[in-house]
């Protein structure tokens, strides 16, 4: 067993150290430049190979130098920048291959063996079968060939499977699978191809991109090396390669498949993906942003305090549903409450419960006076712990509310008109407390005063408890599409 420096490592003198490159990490070491030729002395040394015991600094070393050296091979352990590893033995990978497993794999021959015990089928047509084909054979696979009864392609290895497609503009890889093909990737692979519009016969650079991706992705999954998206993989979804071919390049996107995340947050960059998510990505546009934020998704409208609120609320809006739809069980099932709620009457509430609220206040200023619209404001209380807020020019209502106390009702429908009124739109608009505050919204020292609606989500539960008593009161949970649920979305009429 021999310690090596990866291949991959590079190394750059500075001022007073020098700075390592590696594979998936980095590193500046300073000390002098002494420490770039204590580098220049140990670095073919490690390159060739050395025993683990050979890396002690001999007694008698000056401590200078031992101190270097102990700095230098510490950093480059920390930084996965070497490896141990036996000889290869008799059969030896192709100098390139060989260089490759030993700047990637944690066991480079055991990586090795795995690959040459393998048969990798590869199923496709034309252009786009022949790369992958190349492609395995250039890393020392044994590849058959197999017929394929559409046009993507399909590259196996025992269970491990990677479907990709390829038009003539566009082509896309998809995450390796271990079950199976039909099972799981063909409603994703048209789905894919379809969002794509993935038409045509490729040329040869975008066949070739799309071929030897897929085999690089089932390549590294044999191995045991990281697929290659994982840098920047979220750890929520799996990733797909989408490459273009002019100008030729080549992105990885997040699938919506499997559970939900905890933080719904990290589920709408996923919803919202400007290639492979569902709903057009929210943009501001030349919407302007004082003193709402404003979004579009499509035709859709999105309102709030926030960019990412705005976001998120063009993005929900974007989707078509016979009910309401949130980012989670809380705010979908908040948003039908409150729909339901809507035509409910009670008892009018005391305008001293928002006129000396700041926040309210505020919003109805930006109405009224930013804006100029002649707007007039009814607040009642449908029971305790429930307040319903309608605006109206006196012709048409042109926001309603129902929240935990008038201010926040208030707050809400002057900030959805002001919203409406700031784009130049018409109708009747609608926000609400259910939906989250992404959590650097909401830091713990934050007052109403300071960044509302920072509370308003912990008077949530108790809310929908009160709602869910007043006469008449029914929603029951709707199907979404499995994409969407895997976004966490969550739909109630």
């Amino acid at each position: 067993m021999l310690v090596r420096l990866r291949p991959v490592v590079q190394a750059t003198q500075t001022s007073d150290g020098l700075h390592l490159r590696g594979w998936a990490s980095s590193c500046t070491l300073s000390g002098g430049s002494g420490l770039w030729k204590v580098w220049q002395r140990l670095a073919p040394q490690l390159e060739s190979g050395l025993p683990r015991a050979s890396l002690e600094v001999p007694e008698g070393t000056a401590p200078a130098v031992r101190a270097a050296v102990t700095l230098i091979l510490e950093q480059l352990w920390e930084h996965d920048m070497l490896v141990e590893m036996p000889s290869w033995g008799a059969d030896v990978p192709a100098p390139e291959v060989a260089a490759w497993l030993e700047s990637a794999a944690a066991e480079p021959v055991e990586a090795w063996r795995r690959l040459r015990g393998a048969v990798v089928v590869v199923a496709g047509h034309g252009a786009l079968e022949d790369a992958a084909v190349r492609a395995a054979e250039a890393v020392g696979l044994a590849v058959e060939r197999s017929k394929a009864g559409d046009r993507e392609l399909v590259v196996s290895a025992g269970d491990l499977v990677v479907v990709a497609g390829c038009g003539t503009d566009v082509g896309y890889v998809l995450p390796p699978t271990a079950e199976g093909f039909l099972s799981v990737n063909t409603e994703v692979t048209m789905r894919t191809a379809a969002r794509l519009g993935v038409t045509g016969e490729p040329p040869e650079v975008l066949a070739a991109l799309i071929g030897s991706s897929a085999v690089h992705r089932v390549v590294c999954a044999l191995a045991g090396l990281p697929d290659p998206a994982s840098e920047l993989a979220t750890g929520t979804y799996p990733m797909a390669l989408v490459a273009h071919a002019d100008p030729l390049s080549a992105t990885y996107h997040p699938l919506l498949q499997g559970a939900p995340p905890s933080d719904p947050w990290r589920a709408l960059e996923a919803l919202t993906d400007h290639e492979l998510g569902p709903v057009d990505t929210p943009v501001f546009g030349p919407l302007p942003q004082v003193p709402a934020n404003l979004a579009t998704s499509g035709d859709a409208l999105g309102i709030g305090t926030t960019a990412d609120s705005a976001r998120l609320n063009a993005a929900l809006n974007a989707l078509k549903s016979d009910g309401v739809i949130g980012i989670d069980e809380t705010h979908a099932r908040g948003a039908a409450l409150r729909l339901a709620a809507r035509h409910h009457r009670g008892e009018p509430a005391d305008a001293h419960e928002w006129t000396s609220d700041p926040t309210a206040h505020r919003w109805w200023k930006a109405l009224t006076s930013r804006f100029g619209i002649p707007a007039v404001v009814r607040t009642e209380r449908l029971a305790p712990g429930i307040h319903k807020a309608e605006i109206s020019n006196g012709q048409r209502v042109l926001a309603w509310a129902v929240e935990a106390t008038a201010a926040d009702a208030v707050a809400f429908a002057a900030l959805a008109a002001t919203g409406y009124a700031q784009a130049g739109r018409t109708g009747t608009a609608h926000l609400n407390g259910a939906a989250p505050l992404k959590p650097a919204d909401h830091p713990d020292w934050v007052t109403r005063q300071w960044h509302w609606p920072a509370d308003v989500r912990d008077r949530e539960e108790r809310l929908q408890q009160a709602i869910a008593m007043l006469p008449g009161v029914r929603i029951r949970a709707l199907r979404l599409d499995p994409e969407l649920r895997a976004a966490g979305l969550r739909a109630y009429r």
